[in-house]
């Protein structure tokens, strides 16, 4: 059914047997978020627009996908449709490609993208969307782009709206996520949110994690907090996939801490070698004056494997110098890191 505060302690809940009241003395409210549909006329009138849980659905491969939107959702779904086999369109309305990545990362990805037949344009505003027959067709600059698919993934909303959230006195910020502590508490001390809908990181293991909080707050110590979880990695799912964590090289100059960067192509590594599979390149930052890892960043095969054991070091607080002379099993690809530490000078 479909819930809504009608007070701090009272939910309607709706369903095809009508209303019915309930009051509780604690509330959790874990509703998700949603792809978020852009403003361009003709857009949400289309039966051949989708978001990517719809597009999912489908039983026939679209033969053309037009993506708006490159942020991760969108180039995940390209590298997947491509190796389906659809020709992928996709179009990115800012100039900038990955914007949270350095700018050398982001020129790789966009490489590997091109190099399996992604058509990826930067700075296209679609203008208008409308149908033709059994092709939808997407206005850029005047031009015509048409396709028998269009997904959109220029983002989510926290699913908050219809809640009626302002009747039990719990706030939201501009985007309508709930705002929480940092034990997910609302701005109701008895309402807590979970997940998507609370703004943070949009991960499954966050909302896992989220869950973890709101255990302890309840049957633990309560001192389980967001803050507690160190740096966050995340991998996206393209191929090669691309892991990171911690900080990027802008990032730390902003933060002026002494840094020195390295990197090794993945053509050095032997496994990469009988995976038949040496694109990308792997990039670490490591703090100059303590040897403490500040981040990285993996684009290559099993870097979402990778990834966890820098989260693990860094969660650890241990040197550089302990991944850089650990004793891996040979050929794997996190014995690169052997080779890719010993470069910090």
């Amino acid at each position: 059914g479909q819930a809504r505060f009608i007070d701090a302690y009272t939910l309607a809940v709706e369903n095809a047997q009508g209303e019915q009241m309930i009051r509780a003395e604690r509330i959790f409210i874990n509703t998700g978020a949603r792809s978020t549909l852009p403003p361009i006329p003709g857009l949400a009138e289309s039966a051949q627009v989708y978001d990517s849980a719809a597009l999912l659905q489908l039983t026939t491969l679209p033969r053309r996908v037009a993506i708006l939107g490159a942020g991760y959702i969108g180039i995940e779904f390209a590298s997947l449709l491509r190796r389906f086999g659809a020709e992928v369109l996709l179009l990115e309305a800012s100039e900038h490609f990955l914007a949270r990545e350095d700018r050398d990362i982001a020129e790789a990805v966009a490489t590997l993208l091109r190099d399996d037949g992604i058509d990826l344009r930067l700075a296209t505003q679609v203008t208008r969307v409308f149908e033709q027959g059994d092709e939808v067709c997407l206005e850029v600059a005047g031009a015509i782009l048409r396709a028998d698919a269009v997904l959109v993934a220029s983002g989510r909303t926290p699913n908050s709206a219809g809640l009626a959230l302002e009747r039990a006195g719990v706030a939201v910020d501009a985007r309508g996520a709930i705002v929480v502590d940092e034990q997910l508490r609302t701005t109701q001390p008895h309402i807590w949110a979970l997940g998507d809908v609370n703004g943070g990181p949009q991960f499954t293991y966050i909302s896992l994690d989220d869950f973890r909080i709101v255990r302890d707050a309840l049957y633990g110590e309560g001192q389980r907090r967001t803050s507690d979880r160190g740096a966050v990695p995340y991998s996206v799912f393209i191929s090669p996939t691309l892991s990171r964590i911690g900080l990027n090289e802008e990032q730390a100059r902003a933060q002026g801490v002494p840094f020195s960067v390295v990197s090794l192509p993945v053509s050095t590594i032997p496994r990469a070698h009988t995976l038949n599979d040496t694109r990308g390149v792997l990039k670490a930052l490591v703090r100059r004056d303590n040897g403490q890892i500040l981040g990285a960043t993996l684009l290559c095969r099993d870097s979402h494997e990778m990834i966890n054991l820098l989260k693990m070091a860094m969660d650890a607080g241990l040197p550089y110098s302990v991944l850089r002379d650990q004793i891996y099993t040979h050929p794997t690809m996190s014995e690169a890191f052997n080779e890719l530490f010993a470069r910090v000078v």
